[in-house]
């Protein structure tokens, strides 16, 4: 029969222990106080900075995801990022069902593969919203058929149109599907002890609620580091020269109102008795200048000339911000 101990010896053990401890600090080198724990089964490559700047931009995308969607299934649909975290891909794969709606992506120019998952119970209530259904919650255990693929291909390719479009603000990547399955191991998109970056969104339309899951290796986040560091944490991305240029472009077509008028004064007893014909005198000389308006803002000052019959105003010198007599 095994001893069992007494509270005098229990203490006695931790006493020990807690002697043992403090002998091994004592002999520890210095400067070796910035030692801690690492596992190498779940390495973390991506720091909590980057973890912080993923979830935000992701956050402007599923808001415009959601607007996206509810135009092109006619129903209103709400995505939520719900969480940012580090896994490897084998234990991504365990937490997907089977079969589910599965998409390899291509990042160009990235190297790698990224993963989406659209959870079936989202995707066969959108499928019968787009063939004419309800879309109310539809409970089916089954793999999509290729006609099912082919319809709910048209909404992953909106997800991924939106994707790119979000990470063009920090980095030009362009996500294509590359593959699909409904049996996510069926799909090589990494190895299994490849660290990644899983994003899950919440998405509810109607009665129907699922996940829709983005899986990022974590070596494409790496490659791109500095990008994210300098503009991840921006709300506004600075304007491209061809974003300066398509911005003249339309800016160039809005008609503007431009008036050269003479503005004077007149008694109302005067402005009571004038008629047709009647000559005004306006109190002000012919040469002197005049103001040109751009929408009642004074721009330019000017004197009136007269080319081949009708009456034009040369321009001399422009009209200061904030001058007497602007309105």
């Amino acid at each position: 029969m095994s001893k069992i101990l007494s509270q005098d010896e229990i203490d006695a053990l931790l006493t020990s222990a807690a002697e043992i401890e403090r002998n091994a600090r004592a002999k520890r080198p210095q400067g070796s106080d910035s030692v801690f724990a690492y596992n190498f089964r779940r390495p973390d490559r991506v720091s909590k900075e980057q973890i912080r700047s993923l979830h935000f931009l992701h956050d402007r995308f599923a808001r415009n995801v959601a607007t996206s969607l509810s135009a092109y299934l006619r129903a209103v649909t709400d995505v939520t990022i719900t969480s940012v975290e580090q896994f490897t891909y084998s234990e991504f794969l365990m937490s997907v069902p089977d079969p589910t709606a599965f998409y390899a992506l291509s990042m160009a120019p990235l190297e790698g593969l990224a993963a989406l998952e659209l959870n079936p119970n989202v995707a066969f209530t959108m499928i019968d919203r787009m063939l004419g259904g309800s879309g109310r919650n539809v409970a089916v255990n089954r793999a999509l058929t290729e006609i099912e693929q082919n319809v709910i291909d048209g909404v992953v390719k909106l997800i991924v149109e939106n994707l790119t479009d979000t990470w063009r603000g920090i980095v030009d990547v362009q996500f294509r599907v590359s593959a699909r399955e409904t049996r996510p191991q069926m799909l090589q998109v990494a190895a299994p002890n490849e660290v990644v970056v899983l994003l899950g969104f919440d998405m509810k339309m109607g009665d129907a609620r699922g996940m829709l899951s983005l899986c990022i290796p974590a070596s494409a986040i790496e490659s791109v580091g500095s990008s994210f560091r300098q503009t991840w944490q921006r709300t506004r991305r600075e304007p491209t020269a061809s974003d300066r240029r398509n911005l003249l472009n339309n800016l160039a077509r809005v008609p503007l109102t431009v008036t050269a008028a003479v503005d004077s004064t007149l008694p109302a007893r005067d402005l009571l008795k004038i008629g047709p014909g009647d000559v005004l005198s306006l109190g002000r000389p012919v040469r002197d200048s005049l103001h040109l308006r751009v929408r009642g803002a004074t721009k330019f000052e000017g004197r009136l000339v007269s080319i081949d019959g009708r009456a034009g105003l040369r321009l001399e010198s422009p009209r200061r911000h904030g001058a007497q007599g602007e309105r």
